[in-house]
């Protein structure tokens, strides 16, 4: 197996923490924007429920065909723009779904250069206390060698 030069394995550490990084944003800004879909899709339903109890209420005191119309074209749009704001949030949600893979995608990738990078440093480290040894054993047979 061919040995990574360890400046390489830091290189590619740093890259990926700024992958990373990049990805993270990306995916807290879609965090962001399906929780405002959301919020939009609830104020939609509050107000589609609140125009209703109006609706109820003047249908209770007596409501012209006209302003009955008005009313019924009325809440018909808001259901329309629910069905939509529906869509936007189910894409929203999509859109955050395949970024968090993405991001852990990510982490993995990271995560495998951190251990590939101590798997080096422990190796270089084995090859140090080796060389050590082999001098400091030469220098231990030379002094015994001159001691006699």
């Amino acid at each position: 197996m061919m040995a990574i030069q360890p400046q390489v394995l830091d290189t590619l550490k740093e890259l990926a923490a700024k992958e990373l990084d990049a990805v993270a944003e990306r995916l807290a800004s879609l965090n962001k924007a399906f929780d405002e879909a959301n919020k939009k899709l609830v104020m939609l339903h509050e107000y589609r429920n609140s125009y209703l109890e109006k609706f109820d209420s003047a249908v209770k005191l007596g409501l012209g065909a006209e302003s009955y119309i008005n009313y019924q074209n009325f809440l018909h749009k808001l259901d329309q723009a629910i069905v939509g704001q529906k869509d936007s949030v189910d894409y929203a949600h999509r859109q955050v779904l395949m970024q968090r893979e993405v991001w852990q995608e990510s982490q993995r990738k990271k995560l495998s250069f951190e251990v590939l990078s101590d798997r080096a440093d422990q190796r270089m480290h084995r090859q140090e206390l080796k060389q050590d040894q082999k001098l400091m054993d030469e220098h231990a047979m030379r002094h015994g060698k001159f001691n006699r």
